[in-house]
């Protein structure tokens, strides 16, 4: 069973790899240098700023990384067909499972490195705390999360819904109150109590003479799976994911807009799906929500600009794909409609979601701007949807028919 895992993990990440030549392809990777920096810049001027006795450094440290704990399921790779042809074999599950949960620690291992590492700053701002201390805080938080992937191995036998579910309370409480006793205590002493639960949990969690859930290990895989690929779907079409249409129903004025006629048979088609289809409204709406989110947070100008264009580019960059996705009806063909007009189409949808979201990020940005600073910032990125739509989208309309 050990090589068994292997073989799926090794088929697992060569299909994930496959994925992740389109979401981490040169703009994105441009995009998240730019909005990390900017971060980094913002949170470091921020650190300046606050007062040596801010009293609410350990708390907000305290919360979020007791928030950031429970982040990462386990991975058992499991498909439906296990339930057939590994039923033979169910004795042996148990250094599956181990496998597992040794591959599903990486990942959550990984984020707490960079929050302990982002949040340590503020730990030095209140306590004076050295360097050290990092290194007992990130073994304080893995050995919590490692006594949480040991409850959710347990949930995947049989009769064990409520004992699961008990111990999970149980965890969230004994993290809470180890991750405060560090803060507000000794550092190594967190340490220790995190272990201590660490081998405690693995202990309780011993599954005995049990027998595998499968249909529950079945439906959480994929689950677990159902999320990663609705993230890479943001950026490329998944076959896991299906498309979902929804009536919206209050949108249809909008589209009664457009006139009758020819040349706006490909706006009528695009403007239709990217207001019904849930993988381009929901992503617009999502981006247009988090965008003036934060841009109600900000106050100088420069990171307004900045968040602005970002946000932007990242509407109009994942409508993109907009273009061919009606290259497969019939109707098309039969009643063939001239390239140029599909290209317009595109460039005046576009013009028509960027704008708008140009005026509600303005808006939003006349909380903490002046009238003259919102008005920079609106012809800021009036300026920038010209150029993505008559200039760039261009260049990838010609790449995608090549």
């Amino acid at each position: 069973m050990h090589d068994f895992f292997l073989l799926r993990r090794q088929r697992h990440q060569k299909k994930m790899m496959k994925y992740m030549r389109y979401v981490l392809n040169d703009h994105f990777v441009l995009v998240c240098l730019f909005l990390v920096g900017g971060l980094a810049f913002y949170y470091s001027n921020l650190l300046k700023q606050l007062p040596s006795d801010f009293p609410w450094s350990l708390p907000i440290v305290g919360v979020i990384w007791w928030l950031v704990l429970p982040f990462g399921k386990l991975a058992t790779l499991v498909e439906p067909a296990d339930m057939t042809f590994l039923l033979p074999k169910e004795r042996e599950m148990g250094s599956y499972l181990s496998r597992g949960l040794r591959h599903s620690i990486a990942f959550p291992f990984v984020v707490e490195l960079l929050v302990c590492g982002a949040l340590l700053p503020l730990v030095v701002l209140a306590k004076q705390a050295s360097f050290v201390s990092f290194f007992f805080y990130l073994l304080m938080l893995w050995g919590l999360k490692l006594g949480n992937l040991r409850i959710q191995r347990l949930a995947c036998y049989q009769k064990t819904r409520e004992q699961t579910q008990r111990l999970s309370l149980v965890w969230f409480c004994v993290s809470g109150v180890t991750i405060f006793i560090s803060l507000y205590g000794t550092a190594w002493i967190g340490t220790l109590l995190a272990i201590a639960a660490a081998f405690g949990f693995t202990s309780i969690t011993q599954e005995g003479d049990r027998l595998l859930d499968w249909s529950k290990m079945i439906d959480q895989e994929n689950a677990r799976l159902h999320r990663i690929y609705q993230f890479i779907n943001l950026f490329t079409d998944v076959p896991e994911v299906e498309a979902k249409v929804r009536r919206r129903k209050y949108l249809d004025g909008v589209l009664a807009r457009i006139p009758f006629k020819q040349e706006n048979t490909y706006l009528y088609l695009f403007a239709r799906r990217a207001l019904r289809g849930a993988e381009f409204g929901g992503l617009f709406f999502r981006l247009l929500i988090v965008g003036g989110v934060l841009l109600l947070s900000l106050n100088d100008f420069r990171f307004v600009v900045g968040v602005s264009m970002l946000f932007i580019y990242l509407i109009g960059f994942q409508m993109i794909p907009l273009y061919g996705q009606f290259d497969y009806i019939s109707a098309v063909q039969l009643y063939p409609v001239s390239k140029k007009f599909k290209k317009t189409a595109l460039q005046r949808l576009m013009v028509m979601l960027l704008f708008a979201a140009a005026i509600i990020f303005t808006l939003c940005s006349m909380v903490h701007l002046s009238i003259v600073g919102s008005f920079a910032l609106l012809v800021v990125l009036l300026s920038e949807i010209g150029l993505f739509a008559w200039f760039y989208l261009p260049t990838r309309i010609k790449k995608m028919e090549d």
